[in-house]
């Protein structure tokens, strides 16, 4: 679908509020939001060297699209950036001015909660091939991982050794409580902080992320998992108490995408080609897909579905192999 085609908001003085918006889903969205007239506020943490080689020419051309762009390098878990951008939101967008309000901030710990006792069968498969063909298993071994990670051949994810390991630090009760706060209910209070002082618009939207890993249990992934949980029982608390203020909340579970932060959890490689295979469409979602479902939830059509999760997969979670 063109931009031409798409929701219009230029003209309107409203902003969209990103925290975690300088990569990703955050990204992506801040993007396609300004091309359909929305300021524009992000919150982001990034080292600074990325600033300006990586982050800089996304927000040039955001800026590009017309619109206003204010951006904060903080700490959002922290009391002074946490205030720091509160008052940029009160200052810069005014009163009744917040449309939508998005939490794309990805700050779990995915880290293994015990020792790994799981039997290698992939070393077991990669023997009994080896033996059935007469070659080394080392030799079998280096032909499988070139095949799968040089050549695309995603059906050897079985066989294949991920680039990305599991980290030899385990789960800590610190990490546990850290994550499922930051990724969980800091999206509650602010949502609920934001409506208090009367910055978002009479019809707000609120928007938050979450995955297949709040129902599928991925090894590394019990952090995140259950603060994605929380997250969920966040918005639907929302979806009830501010509506009488006329503020709608969403949670958009996407499908397996290539983002930084899908990067960092274990076996990730190998969860995105299971992820080609497994989708309808065979292939990844995109941060772009689910930029045109957040835009479409800042229109009238979808304002009826508050408090659901919005499931944007291409079928994902519904199909099988």
């Amino acid at each position: 679908m063109s931009d031409k085609n798409s929701l219009d908001f230029h003209g309107s003085g409203l902003w969209a509020v990103i925290l975690g918006g300088s990569s990703g889903f955050g990204l992506a969205t801040a993007k396609r939001l300004a091309r359909a007239g929305f300021n524009i506020l992000i919150g982001h943490k990034d080292k600074e060297g990325t600033v300006e080689t990586v982050i800089k020419p996304h927000f040039d051309e955001i800026r590009a699209s017309g619109v206003k762009l204010v951006t904060h390098n903080i700490n959002l878990f922290d009391e002074d950036g946490r205030g720091e951008l509160f008052e940029s939101i009160a200052s810069n967008c005014g009163s009744g001015k917040v449309h939508l309000f998005m939490q794309s901030i990805a700050a779990g710990s995915c880290r293994l909660m015990i020792e790994d006792k799981t039997p290698d069968f992939r070393g077991m498969a990669i023997k009994g091939l080896a033996d059935a063909l007469g070659l080394p298993a080392e030799k079998v071994k280096a032909a499988v991982n070139t095949a799968f990670h040089e050549k695309g051949c995603d059906a050897l994810h079985t066989l294949a050794d991920s680039r990305i390991p599991y980290r030899e630090e385990l789960l800590t009760e610190d990490d546990l409580k850290k994550t499922i706060f930051m990724m969980g209910y800091d999206y509650l209070l602010w949502g609920r902080e934001l409506c208090k002082e009367g910055l978002l618009s009479k019809d707000a939207r609120l928007v938050a992320m979450t995955s297949e890993g709040n129902e599928v249990a991925w090894r590394g992934y019990a952090a995140v998992s259950a603060a994605k949980t929380a997250l969920e029982a966040s918005c639907r608390a929302m979806a009830i108490e501010l509506a009488p203020y006329g503020v709608s909340s969403y949670i958009i579970q996407a499908g397996i995408t290539d983002t930084p932060a899908g990067n960092a959890i274990p076996n990730f490689d190998l969860m995105k080609a299971q992820a080609r295979l497994r989708n309808p469409f065979h292939r990844l979602t995109t941060p772009e897909d689910i930029a045109e479902t957040i835009l479409g939830l800042c229109g009238p059509t979808l304002r009826w579905a508050n408090g659901t999760i919005i499931r944007t997969d291409g079928g994902e979670a519904i199909s099988g192999l």
